[in-house]
């Protein structure tokens, strides 16, 4: 045999040898791709990643998954894609939005630095961004500006009116308002106060309660005389706003108008205990005790003191009565207790009543135990009964109290309305 026949015969062998083992290769990755039992193949735990780049683990979300009803399988036909027309349209609206907001933001931020008087369109531009700007950052800016100009000494009504008119058209909310008519009558109380005359009906009383704080604040007697010549009904409806303007210019200010007005021969407790909870608003609690603490004897420092501890008492109990237990028997800790246990019934009608039982001044105990049996006959009528036969008090404040003669202790037993008597005891007032 030639050589080159024997050079042939051994290319032939690596070939044929090359060909079994690539042949055994493949039988054994088609065995090992069998998932029926017995196969004896491990599958490696899912690590979530894709093995191939675009296509996820098999149970990950690009596996196809049928809807409810329909067949499984690959879906028919890919959705089609959008329609190219809405597309645009969309495409358009979103261009539009962000180029008028870029416009709003670029003339907002030249009124921003403009210094001097803010013209027309500097006020609209600023308004708009006041109340439609996307960031709180960015509307409480221009707002601010808006507010800095009305302090300005070139403020006028022609700007004012501007304002208000923007602020209407674009949609200020009720905080906005607020604010607005306050600035506007602290910065320009002559000309807010003549337009009473002029707003609409509809208007009057909200524009007007928010703007006598803000003249009160700055003009105590001109925002007196505008309240004084107000209807009864609408001037306590008013009320607690001038006394919030009034306590912004000084609280003797606003005590004196409370004192001046006040008829002792027809004493209404109602002015001083308004005024009393809008300094603790104001002012916090312990200003406010301070300053309760410094108004002569009678009826107004009694209905401020115990004004000041309902407010203690309905938010801090505890801390309110461990006052009064410090204090000494007196008219002020009487009038704490009656303040305290006014607020406090609502949470606990039984313990208003042991600590309304504790006030020595006779008709303050008797009001002070009627609004806290009202309560505690409300929450446990059986064990309101049970104290009130124990406690020394006019049988007739069960009957204020509750609505029912008191005819013993076991008529509390018929859930709350009273029942029927368990002792015929006649009722007594």
């Amino acid at each position: 045999m030639s050589k080159r026949n024997v050079i042939v015969h051994l290319i032939w062998l690596f070939v044929t040898l090359g060909t079994f083992v690539a042949g055994s290769q493949l039988a054994r990755a088609i065995r090992g791709t069998d998932k029926s039992p017995g196969a004896g193949v491990t599958i490696p735990p899912s690590t979530g990643k894709s093995d191939v780049a675009g296509q996820a683990d098999a149970g990950e979300t690009g596996r196809y998954v049928p809807l409810p009803g329909r067949a499984g399988g690959k879906p028919e036909a890919l959705p089609s894609a959008p329609d190219p027309q809405k597309s645009d349209a969309s495409v358009e609206r979103t261009r539009r939005l962000q180029v008028n907001r870029s416009t709003m933001a670029r003339e907002a931020s030249e009124a921003l630095q403009r210094r001097g008087p803010l013209g027309k369109k500097q006020i609209h531009s600023l308004v708009l961004q006041a109340i439609k700007a996307p960031s709180a950052l960015g509307r409480r800016q221009a707002f601010d500006r808006i507010l800095e100009e009305m302090g300005s000494a070139t403020f006028t009504r022609e700007q004012a009116f501007t304002m208000r008119s923007a602020m209407a058209m674009n949609g200020a909310d009720g905080k906005m308002w607020q604010l607005f008519d306050y600035a506007w009558g602290a910065n320009d109380p002559a000309t807010a106060i003549a337009h009473l005359d002029e707003i609409p009906q509809q208007y009057f009383e909200g524009f007007l309660g928010n703007m006598i704080p803000g003249v009160a604040s700055v003009d105590p007697q001109a925002a007196i005389e505008v309240f004084s010549g107000l209807e009864p009904e609408l001037a306590a409806r008013v009320q607690r706003r001038l006394f919030e303007g009034l306590i912004d210019n000084d609280m003797a200010v606003a005590t004196n108008f409370i004192y001046d007005v006040t008829d002792p021969e027809t004493y209404n407790w109602r002015p001083m205990d308004t005024l009393t909870r809008e300094i603790v608003r104001d002012q916090g609690l312990d200003v406010t005790l301070d300053w309760a603490a410094e108004l002569p004897d009678g009826a107004l420092r009694s209905s401020a003191w115990s004004a000041a501890f309902a407010h203690w008492g309905s938010r801090e109990p505890e801390r309110a009565i461990e006052s009064i237990m410090e204090m000494e028997s007196s008219s002020d800790r009487n009038q704490a207790l009656n303040g305290f246990t006014a607020a406090f019934a609502h949470e606990d009608g039984s313990m208003a009543v042991a600590w309304a039982d504790e006030i020595t001044e006779p008709g303050l105990r008797q009001g002070a135990l009627t609004r806290a049996f009202t309560q505690f006959y409300r929450q446990d009528p059986q064990a309101a009964a049970e104290s009130f036969s124990s406690i020394d008090v006019p049988r007739g404040v069960w009957h204020e109290a509750t609505g029912q003669t008191w005819s013993g202790a076991g008529q509390g037993e018929s859930s709350g309305t009273g029942g029927s008597a368990a002792e015929t005891t006649p009722a007594a007032n």
